[in-house]
């Protein structure tokens, strides 16, 4: 048994804390918030990551945890959409919260500092009002997301841009670009959601991104064309891409975020946008008692958040025997490989998009896990298939798959 520092408590601390306990460890949740949830709770105020019109991109029988339905035979209820809103998705992480009594081992309030080795483990230190402390744990998981510290291109010509120019971490709703022109950088999901709902309002909004990923043409909607990237903005109020100059008013930057491993001493991980060296997506190599859960993008979070952390669970338990070192080098090394071999850049790295699945069924081998169900993949698969073909109401039409938080009698 181990004592394991959680730091967060989003998805990814929640479901790490449940499997660890699961496991027989013993943990104590950080939580610099005064509540669960994370990315998913929802603030007018700067600093939380969340539009008021949110819904999921992906239909609850692929977002629940394995052990814990999205219907009412979990955490969610049978008349909420296949797609979620928001806050429905917060309130399936409190119910789950309750359902594992995890309010009894989290400590609100309070921010961790600082992570540095020790001879035996890890020395945790730590602010909240009481005042700053230190304890000292025998493994850490590191849950504390990367949705917080915004990534934005250096472009040319911003600082004497004219207009409003914001990330998407401070978009809440449309309103603000009412009869404006409107330049969206980034072809993720909130480039993807933010151009069609800002051009319901807004006068033109252009799409600004390297690859659409297949996406088509948006029917019906006259004022949102797509655009190459921006090379610039000029001081009297225009973009400039593929040679031609268009009038905007603002920028909206969905261009993603850095992630935030300032409080890990140095030596253990580096890296602000594909933090390396990890094994297994995972684990810092030569730290075999730290985890960093929830590092991939392009996924399907919460069941790969749940294999991660049953996987650390099991390594800490003994049950796994890790490679050495040089071979987690190598495994790593040949990820790095296949990345560039597929052109990525190396921002690119932490994307692992159709690989994941794999993955998930390579940690569930190992830790003695049930793999993914046969629905699994077709369905991912089918519901993106449905959001190129429809982008702007694939939420609300069916799909053919079913899968255990969707049953349809």
């Amino acid at each position: 048994m181990t004592v394991v520092a959680v730091i967060g408590a989003g998805a990814a601390g929640l479901v790490t804390a449940a499997e660890l306990r699961a496991a027989g460890h013993d943990v104590i949740v950080y939580e610099r918030s005064g509540e669960v949830g994370g990315v998913w709770v929802y603030d007018e105020a700067p600093g939380r990551t969340m539009y008021a019109s949110l819904r999921t991109n992906l239909p609850r029988d692929l977002m629940a945890f394995r052990g814990y339905l999205f219907d009412s035979r979990g955490g969610g209820d049978d008349d909420w959409p296949r797609f979620p809103r928001h806050e429905q998705v917060l309130e399936y992480l409190q119910r789950y919260t309750a359902v594992h009594d995890l309010a009894s081992v989290i400590e609100f309030g309070t921010e961790v500092t600082s992570v540095s080795e020790t001879l035996t483990g890890w020395n945790v230190e730590t602010m909240c009002d009481a005042g700053a402390k230190a304890d000292e744990f025998g493994a850490v998981a590191v849950c504390n997301g990367h949705f917080t510290h915004s990534r934005a291109p250096q472009l040319a010509g911003v600082e004497v841009f004219p207009g409003s120019v914001v990330h998407s971490r401070d978009y809440r709703r449309p309103d603000v670009f009412v009869g404006k022109r409107v330049a969206i950088v980034g072809t993720g999901s909130s480039g993807f959601d933010l151009s069609v709902e800002i051009a319901s309002v807004a006068e033109q909004v252009y799409w600004c991104g390297r690859d659409f990923d297949g996406i088509h043409p948006f029917p019906g909607v006259a004022n949102l064309d797509t655009v190459p990237m921006p090379d610039g903005l000029t001081s009297d109020g225009c973009l400039l891409t593929a040679g031609k100059r268009l009038p905007i008013d603002a920028v909206v930057w969905c261009t993603g975020f850095h992630y935030d491993l300032s409080l890990i001493e140095d030596g253990v991980v580096a890296g602000i946008d594909a933090p390396a060296p990890l094994y297994r997506h995972l684990l810092p190599i030569t730290h075999p008692t730290m985890a960093l859960i929830g590092i991939p993008q392009r996924i399907i979070p919460f069941p790969l958040f749940e294999i991660q952390a049953k996987w650390f669970g099991a390594v800490l338990a003994g049950d796994i025997e890790l490679p050495s070192p040089d071979d987690q080098e190598a495994w790593v090394e040949g990820w790095h490989r296949h990345c560039r071999d597929a052109g990525r850049e190396p921002y690119q790295f932490r994307n692992i998009g159709e690989e994941q699945f794999d993955y998930i069924d390579e940690l569930a081998h190992e830790c003695g896990a049930a793999l993914l169900p046969d629905w699994y993949r077709p369905l991912a698969y089918q519901t993106q298939q449905s959001r190129l073909a429809n982008p702007l109401d694939y939420r609300d039409r069916p799909l053919s798959i079913q899968g255990d938080s969707w049953v349809v009698s």
